[in-house]
């Protein structure tokens, strides 16, 4: 199956998940009001959207039924959004195989940013 993936991206076909994510940074930057990065984040400016001064954001999707999230990805935009005084965070959109639609997104903070919306509801 992976030898399959590498020859379909060697050939220059998109997966699905290729093709939605930058419908997805584009559609996230509108919901919240911010602004896609130049390059995805491959530049000086990391992450994908960022709100400036409040948010930075890593996008992710896959048509897989798990995602793992690593250290390395979160201590990634930990330090872009620290740096510049913004909260970090990363959203992860479940595609469906088939279609290649979004069927369930969720996001992934630090637990001090849901101790500030406990603390904003109390």
């Amino acid at each position: 199956m992976v030898q399959l993936r590498e020859r379909k991206r060697d050939r220059g076909q998109k997966t699905n998940s290729h093709i939605r994510a930058p419908k997805q940074e584009k559609q996230m930057a509108q919901r919240l009001g911010g602004e896609t990065v130049k390059g995805s984040g491959c530049g000086f400016e990391k992450g994908d959207v960022r709100i400036k001064n409040v948010m930075r954001l890593e996008a992710k999707c896959t048509k897989n039924k798990s995602f793992s999230v690593t250290r390395e990805m979160i201590e990634k935009i930990e330090n872009a959004a620290m740096g510049a005084g913004e909260v970090p965070a990363m959203t992860i959109e479940f595609l469906d195989p088939n279609t290649g639609n979004p069927t369930h997104e969720v996001a992934v903070v630090p637990t001090y940013v849901l101790e500030m919306l406990a603390g904003g509801i109390k």
